[in-house]
């Protein structure tokens, strides 16, 4: 029962324990371009919401868009809204 004197680690420590692999890993200024970015990378990049666009304009619905692009209704939803054009005074974010 020698293995048992050590304290498990908690959640949090484990997460800084990744976080200074990935700083001894990677330059400062990888990370800080990286925390610009933020978030997830979103699933449709430039050309997809271009063929969205097209496709939208050719008439198909948005589940049809959603099927031929690999993503779901949801997603092309939220890209229809976010390419709609932005109303006064009203912020994206």
């Amino acid at each position: 029962m020698a293995g048992l004197a050590e304290k498990p680690a908690k959640v949090l420590e484990m997460a800084r324990m990744g976080g200074f692999a990935r700083a001894k890993a990677h330059s400062k200024a990888e990370i800080r371009t990286w925390g610009k970015r933020g978030g997830r990378p979103g699933k449709l990049d430039r050309k997809a919401l271009a063929q969205l666009r097209k496709l939208l304009a050719s008439g198909k619905s948005q589940a049809e868009c959603g099927a031929i692009l690999g993503v779901s209704v949801r997603t092309i939803g939220r890209a229809v809204a976010w390419m709609r054009p932005q109303q006064k005074g009203k912020s994206r974010i």
